[in-house]
């Protein structure tokens, strides 16, 4: 114990009246020991790694010797995370048990004036349906003719449907449609997209494929409908590991796609019927926009006096 004057309410220690050997010993003068939850206090509350590490290897003035710390209510308050989620183990067993839905929002405007689209994914087979909405209120009416469509297509019906908890999947129409239709609604949490993950990298495949295509042919922003729906087209013929290599296409209809009606970038259809008389040129260098959905063509854009759209075998 060391002894002297105060000066101004402080003990002030005057190393240089101790020899050198007891001036080397003087580390720290510690007057209350302290338990395990104030020292941990008084850190700043750190990881329970790092305060661990510290007990260990520092020498923290404790009350007692049990060095375990207790649950930190702050610490649960402040620093609550979100847990890893595990990898679904389910499987589906045939087309349309299970159909997953998400609705994307575009900043631009498109030249048709659509502002979403909204996608249908087929658990079974990835296969992959994109339609674009000038308005989220489109879904339940987009919904409907889907059904109809791929129930016609594939000879079956549709067993759950897999949302989020948009506005659009909740409304009351929607909810007693598929109630009607005997089809299980099946709705993520809230701020949970990863119970939703595979609508949710569909969208990045498509924009990322969709982005693609208008930088190769540089095309404005505002034909992101027609990039978009080229991009669907051609993933679902793409293969992919989630399907041990095989594509959408072949595991939906069991049928090889076909690529030799792929087309390029820059095209010349034949604009013969087009033209307004017999001296104009029969073709054009065009820009190729995509593939017609209801007929065996193609769709051009004309784009050196103006913006115009051909329809070409």
């Amino acid at each position: 114990m060391l002894q002297g004057p105060s000066k101004a309410g402080l003990y002030p220690i005057y190393l240089k009246h101790f020899s050198s050997n007891k001036s080397r010993s003087l580390v720290a003068f510690i007057g209350v020991k302290a338990p395990v939850s104030v020292w941990h206090n008084r850190l700043g509350h750190p990881s329970s790694s790092v305060f661990q590490h510290l007990l260990r290897h520092s020498q923290l003035s404790l009350s007692s010797s049990q060095r375990q710390q207790s649950l930190c209510e702050p610490c649960q308050l402040a620093k609550s995370k979100k847990l890893p989620f595990s990898i679904s183990s389910r499987i589906s067993n045939f087309p349309l048990e299970l159909i997953r839905s998400d609705v994307w929002t575009s900043p631009v405007k498109s030249i048709s004036g659509c502002k979403f689209y909204v996608l249908f994914v087929d658990d079974f087979s990835r296969f992959t349906w994109l339609f674009p909405l000038k308005h989220k209120s489109d879904v339940f009416v987009c919904f409907f003719k889907f059904k109809c469509l791929v129930e016609n297509l594939l000879s079956r019906k549709i067993k759950q449907l897999q949302t989020d908890r948009g506005g659009e999947f909740t409304s009351s129409q929607l909810k007693t449609f598929l109630a009607n239709n005997g089809i299980v609604h099946r709705i993520s949490c809230p701020y949970t997209s990863e119970q939703n993950g595979i609508a949710e990298r569909k969208h990045r495949h498509v924009v990322e494929s969709g982005l693609a295509l208008l930088a190769h042919s540089h095309l404005p922003n505002k034909y992101w409908v027609d990039a978009f729906l080229t991009a669907i087209y051609l993933i679902n013929r793409l293969p992919t590991p989630t399907l041990n290599n095989n594509t959408p296409y072949t595991k939906l209809f069991n049928a090889e796609p076909d690529y030799s009606i792929l087309k390029g970038c820059v095209c010349y259809p034949l604009l013969r019927p087009y033209n307004d008389h017999k001296l104009s040129f029969r073709s054009k260098q065009c820009i190729f926009l995509g593939y017609c959905s209801n007929s065996k063509g193609y769709q051009c854009l004309e784009f050196f006096n103006q913006w115009s759209l051909y329809f070409a075998t």
